[in-house]
């Protein structure tokens, strides 16, 4: 056989071979890859500079080859994450191919300083896969900072992802008493669940940091003891460092606390949750309920993209408290329950979208999650405060049924265009003044302006039972209180 015979017939044959496996490489549009797991979780809590590794499998579940156009890791060279597909290291791969019904490997490290303080909480990426078309990823979560980190154990398509306070829920788990203290942050993805008889201390200067959706569930029966000082207050916020969060609403859910128990929260700030402060009987059973009560003082809800404070039927005593710039209401309370404000702010000029709810708005029912509307008569006491904001009706209430709403406001400053006539509910207002009350409200300064209108207009016997201010300040010096939570300083 002569040379050019010999080598037609090897390319022919070489051809042939070549037509043949292109020709098994599936092609379908509709054709997907399948993953030993949807996200990589590195929840160590590293004590130094490291690296950790984890693994996962890419299918293909075909009786066809498939041919992986890209494998990429989105933060490419400067992510916290490096990837090993199938022994070969980088952020990027073309053309991977995988057998019928067979699977390759792919590594992924981790490397962070957890003493960075100017690392996130959580730090994020995905790895990007790209098959005739169809783009799926795989999530990479690693903690960028020494932290107490609590991540759900439990899973319900009707609640949020969960857990208790020292491991999974259950009934059978006997009682505890949980103390969190400044020597660590805490943060918290999901849900993190106070169970019934727990009760959950705070002690001043610790620091809780939720995650997006998360949230602080009080369950029926448990108690929520939040414990700072004026110096050093217990902060609630979300995970997000980045100064471009610092006034960012709604990046967690909230805190929900359910009746039974006698919760307190003393110095507090609560800031730029969807609701701050939930309070209310458990919505999916009826009536009767037992005995709720929440003592809250000296504490700041900044921010909500929903509700400062939404409550429905229980026993509430507030004093020095500022609620303030929330999507829809400062205050909503909901059906029968005790309400006392003594000495507070609940300003509104929320900016980042059209409100059109008032700051402080009550009515006499509410609607549980059985769909039972619960008819109740509200006890609502308003005393030496200021219920104000840039709407022309800011203190807004609803009866239904022929039905009630006992007030007892007096000695405040009140901006609404409901009929307060009723002397034996209403009692020495100023009502609607003009806007000249605030240092600098747009700004979130709620300190009186100098000239204030609600400068020395509280009653003196009602601010002798909370004689000093937010901020320390005495408020009882001059015999003529200022209303609200911070008296004016020259």
């Amino acid at each position: 056989m002569n040379k050019s015979l010999l080598f037609l017939l090897s390319f022919t044959l070489l051809l042939a071979f070549g037509c043949r496996r292109d020709e098994s490489i599936l092609e379908d549009s509709g054709a997907k890859l399948s993953f030993s797991t949807d996200s990589i979780s590195f929840d160590t809590v590293f004590t130094t500079v490291g690296t950790t590794t984890e693994n996962f499998r890419v299918y293909n579940p075909y009786k066809e080859t498939i041919r992986i156009s890209s494998i990429r890791l989105n933060g490419g060279q400067n992510s916290n994450f490096r990837i090993n597909v199938d022994g070969q290291p980088g952020p990027f791969h073309e053309n991977i191919e995988i057998a019928p019904e067979d699977s390759l490997f792919i590594f992924v490290e981790a490397t962070v300083d957890p003493n960075n303080r100017l690392n996130p909480f959580v730090i994020t990426d995905f790895i990007e896969f790209n098959t005739n078309g169809n783009r799926q990823e795989i999530d990479l979560v690693a903690w960028g900072q020494n932290a107490i980190y609590y991540t759900p154990t439990t899973f319900s398509r009707n609640l949020p992802d969960f857990t208790c306070l020292t491991g999974p829920c259950s009934s059978t788990n006997p009682p505890v008493n949980v103390t969190w203290t400044d020597s660590l942050p805490i943060v918290i993805y999901g849900y993190v669940v106070v169970d019934s008889l727990d009760q959950l201390t705070i002690e001043k200067n610790t620091k809780i940091y939720f995650h997006n959706n998360g949230g602080l569930w009080v369950y029926r029966g448990g108690t929520l003891k939040v414990q700072g000082t004026k110096d050093e207050p217990v902060i609630f916020r979300g995970d997000r460092l980045e100064p471009a969060y610092d006034d960012i609403p709604g990046q967690w859910d909230r805190i929900w606390i359910n009746e039974g128990g006698q919760n307190e929260i003393n110095y507090a700030q609560i800031k730029n949750a969807f609701i701050g402060l939930q309070v209310e009987v458990l919505p999916f059973n009826d009536p009767p309920y037992g005995a709720s009560s929440l003592d809250l003082k000296n504490t700041v809800i900044d921010n909500c993209s929903g509700f400062g404070l939404l409550s429905s039927v229980y026993n509430i005593q507030a004093e020095n408290l500022i609620i303030s710039n929330c999507g829809q209401y400062n205050v909503a309370l909901r059906g029968a329950g005790r309400y006392a404000f003594k000495h507070c702010t609940f300003a509104n000029y929320f900016d980042q979208a059209d409100r059109e709810t008032p700051a402080f708005f009550a009515q006499n029912f509410f609607i549980n999650a059985l769909g039972s509307q619960l008819i109740g008569l509200p006890r609502i006491e308003l005393s030496n405060s200021i219920v104000y904001g840039d709407k022309q009706t800011e203190f807004e209430w609803e009866i239904v049924n022929n039905g009630n709403i006992d007030f007892n406001v007096r000695n405040s400053l009140i901006k609404t265009q409901e009929n307060t006539s009723d002397t034996a509910s209403f009692k020495n207002l100023l009502l609607n003044p003009p806007d000249q009350i605030f240092a600098e409200p747009r700004s979130g300064n709620f300190n009186l302006f100098e000239n204030s209108l609600a400068r020395g207009r509280g009653d003196l016997s009602i601010a002798n039972t909370v004689p000093n201010d937010l901020k320390g300040n005495d408020r009882t010096t001059d015999g003529q209180p200022d209303l609200g939570a911070v008296e004016y300083q020259p």
